[in-house]
């Protein structure tokens, strides 16, 4: 024979009581009701019940919150009517009872009051009437727990294994090509000391010689470029230092100045104080200054400007680079950010994947708003000196 629990024992004797233990017991079941209402607020997964109906009959503080229901509708309402995803999780429509299952898990992705995912575990309530065997008042316990940064970690975590092994691939790449451009370097100047030895006269030696010369210099600016390129794409831990953002940006310029002259591109540079500082790596502030500068300079095709604006906030300090080029569709401008993604014939899709690891390494930030055919506006947002900010684990 099952046990029975102290409430059907109480509820078997409820003829004998007296109306004095009858108000006891009542006040007793309040207290007790009150209790176990303040630590299913406190519990952090929420907890919906439903009748056979699907209409909630109990909701915890967190249940209400993750399904965007005020504490006033907390109880009488349908869940189709207060959570359409969960609901149609849990296979209910506006005709048919809650399917008794045996248990519900899944994951679901709902869109109200805000975008989030929930591991839903739903568990059917057996009969509450004496008659063990009754549906009558079936229903559901539902237990829903917010997985959303568990899930963004998962993800973010993905993607910066990604990004690591496509970086190790590059790195690798790279230096495969510097061996054999070194070699190839070697034995040019070897040749280039051959031939002066060689009796060569007139024309055919000026050739040689000028056609040697640019060889050598096109390899060394190659493996120049390589040297470069494993500098900005390996991790590593900036070398935090006192830093003035509009020298960096002044450096930039003047090593793109005959570019910019060649292109007829004109720079506005406006400031509200000729001290931006903050703390970080020269060499890698500088790598991110080269690699939106230069895309502002590749995305104009005529005469045109750019316009790099600094300005001040409580926290950061932002720089603006505006150009007035060939702007990005709607549908690749959060793509940017991936690796090997471009928008140009010769580009690598590199660049902005190492811009927006250097300024999270930095505890900054890189937005980018753009229009097709009207321009970009990149925002980097730089924390201000003194400002205290934790370095993101390197994967």
């Amino acid at each position: 024979m099952p046990r029975k629990s102290p409430l059907d024992k109480v509820l078997g004797k409820l003829e004998d009581l007296d109306e004095v233990n009858l108000s006891n017991l009542v006040q007793r079941l309040a207290r007790e009701r009150k209790l176990l209402e303040t630590v299913f607020d406190v519990i952090r997964d929420g907890i919906l019940v439903l009748d056979r109906n699907g209409v909630i009959t109990y909701s915890n503080q967190q249940g209400r919150r993750l399904i965007g229901l005020k504490r006033e509708l907390g109880e009488k309402v349908s869940l189709l009517r207060a959570a359409p995803d969960l609901a149609k999780s849990l296979g209910l429509n506006r005709l048919s009872e809650i399917v008794r299952p045996e248990v519900i898990v899944r994951e679901i992705l709902i869109n109200y009051p805000e975008k989030r995912h929930l591991r839903v575990y739903a568990v059917p309530i057996e009969g509450t009437l004496s008659d063990k065997h009754s549906e009558q008042d079936a229903g559901l316990t539902v237990v829903l727990t917010d997985v959303t940064e568990e899930k963004s970690n998962v993800e973010e975590q993905i993607e910066n294994e990604k990004v690591t092994s496509i970086m190790d691939l590059a790195a690798g790449v790279a230096h495969e090509l510097g061996n054999p451009l070194n070699s190839i370097n070697i034995h040019l100047q070897i040749l280039q000391r051959s031939l002066k030895n060689e009796k060569i006269e007139g024309k055919n030696k000026g050739k040689i010689d000028k056609s040697l010369e640019s060889c050598i210099k096109e390899v060394q600016r190659l493996d120049g470029i390589i040297v470069h390129f494993l500098k900005a794409i390996r991790p590593s831990i900036p070398d935090s230092k006192e830093l003035n953002l509009l020298s960096v940006i002044e450096e930039i310029l003047h090593l793109k100045e005959k570019e910019l002259s060649g292109k007829k591109i004109n720079i506005q540079l406006e400031t509200q104080s000729k001290d931006p500082i903050i703390d970080g790596d020269h060499e890698q502030i500088k790598q991110v200054f080269f690699n939106v500068i230069g895309n502002a300079m590749d995305a104009i095709t005529d005469t045109s400007e750019i316009r790099i604006i600094i300005s001040f906030e409580d926290e950061y300090i932002t720089v603006q680079i505006i150009d007035h080029g060939t702007g990005i569709k709607k549908e690749n401008v959060s793509k940017v950010f991936e690796p090997y993604f471009t928008t140009k014939k010769k580009g690598n899709g590199i660049g902005m994947m190492i811009v927006h690891r250097i300024m999270r390494n930095h505890g900054g930030q890189v937005g980018i708003d753009s229009k097709y055919g009207s321009g970009t506006i990149v925002t980097l947002k730089f924390p201000r000196k003194g400002i205290r900010y934790r370095y993101l684990e390197q994967k």
